[in-house]
């Protein structure tokens, strides 16, 4: 529900800032029909990146699950080599090696007794499925970004909806419907927009190399809101996380 809610609110905040955007001219880089399938492609992935990432953070801390969000970079660059042959430099792959040893540290549950975090786990399958749909998005980046974000937010609020009905769960109150609505379009919908824009000049990996400020937002966050507290295995690979993105955010300053 909370993630229908979500990208309910970016496809419906920005169908309605969309006239005042474009104030009546003719867009000539508006979606077409060749571009459906990419579309149900980036739509599917997102249905199941957002429900993952929303249990992982039912299971694990707000903290570790937002730091696991880097591995997001991973996914990006690497099917960005594989499929879109983007360069990966030296730099750029040593970072992603950090980031790779920081995230199995983060997934663990400790270090005499080593075994993965299911919420961990469930949180690093949801961004590898936002790295597949970041290098989709790729394919849309020439297209109108308002355009794209308003049939990516519907299609997922009303996938994520589906499954939401098909799981019985059931409405929150009035007042949680309109806050998340609102969150949605600010933090998915006005966010998705700089992010295409971004990829349609600097390209899939160097953009999710950017993005990965983000987590470490969320981390301080989650100690002021939420009252979490890192433990020493969390500060190990914050560490680690800080110095794998500055690898990665140094690379794509240098192109």
């Amino acid at each position: 529900m909370l993630s229908s809610l979500l990208y309910l609110g970016t496809g419906i905040g920005t169908a309605l800032i969309y006239p005042l955007v474009h104030r009546g001219h003719h867009v000539a880089n508006g979606l077409k029909r060749s571009d459906t399938t990419a579309l149900i492609a980036v739509i599917g992935f997102n249905i199941v990146a957002s429900i993952l990432m929303n249990l992982a953070l039912k299971l694990s801390d707000a903290g570790s699950v937002s730091l696991l969000g880097n591995f997001e970079i991973v996914a990006t660059s690497v099917l960005a080599m594989l499929f879109f042959h983007e360069h990966i430099s030296q730099q750029l792959g040593l970072g992603i090696v950090v980031i790779t040893i920081a995230s199995i540290l983060l997934s663990s549950t400790g270090v005499l007794h080593f075994s993965f975090s299911l919420g961990a786990v469930l949180a690093l399958i949801a961004t590898a499925c936002w790295g597949l749909e970041n290098n989709l998005t790729r394919v849309l980046s020439d297209r109108d970004p308002l355009q794209v974000v308003i049939v990516k937010g519907l299609g997922v609020g009303i996938g994520s909806l589906i499954v939401s009905v098909a799981l019985r769960e059931s409405w929150p109150a009035i007042g949680t419907v309109i806050a998340a609505l609102i969150l949605g379009f600010f933090a998915y919908g006005i966010s998705i927009v700089f992010y295409i824009l971004a990829q349609r000049s600097i390209g899939a990996a160097k953009t999710s190399a950017y993005y990965a400020v983000a987590p470490f937002l969320a981390v301080v966050l989650s100690f002021f809101l939420l009252g979490e507290r890192p433990t020493a295995l969390f500060g190990i690979a914050l560490v680690l996380m800080i110095i794998g993105t500055v690898f990665v955010t140094l690379d794509a300053m240098k192109n």
